[in-house]
């Protein structure tokens, strides 16, 4: 049995359009949610052309809000987004320190020796069978 609502089936009970046992289920849905019960009467407030709501009653609405929002977030809701973030950040340091241990260079570059433009550079060295020939 689906238990929700949608917009046309508000208008049909607010019309009398429905038969029985569908007026049945929405009258038991309004009872139970408050929800649907506030967009019947919101729907029936838009149709008269009274929705305009006053400073007081947006007040309310949003402490009604903020308090509904304060209440869901307990430690208990929370539980999961901690351990899913220390998880994260564990695993984050674990690949780190593999990369860093066995993919990293080990010592730095040895940087190149610059050329020196001397003419004895371009000379070769000598060798031990240079001296001999003679």
């Amino acid at each position: 049995m689906i238990d929700q609502l949608t917009f046309d089936e508000l208008r049909a009970y607010q019309s009398g359009q429905l038969n029985g046992p569908a007026r049945y289920r929405v009258e038991r849905l309004l009872l139970e949610n408050p929800f649907y019960a506030d967009a019947l009467a919101g729907l029936e407030a838009m149709q008269q052309g009274t929705a305009q709501p006053t400073a007081e009653q947006l007040a309310g609405l949003r402490d009604a809000l903020h308090e509904r929002i304060h209440a869901s977030a307990n430690r208990k809701r929370l539980w999961p987004l901690w351990i899913a973030t220390a998880t994260a950040a564990i695993l984050f340091m674990l690949a780190m320190a593999i990369y860093f241990i066995f993919f990293a260079p080990k010592y730095p570059p040895k940087p190149k020796a610059k050329p020196t433009n001397s003419v004895t550079s371009s000379l070769p060295a000598p060798t031990a069978s240079w001296y001999y020939m003679s």
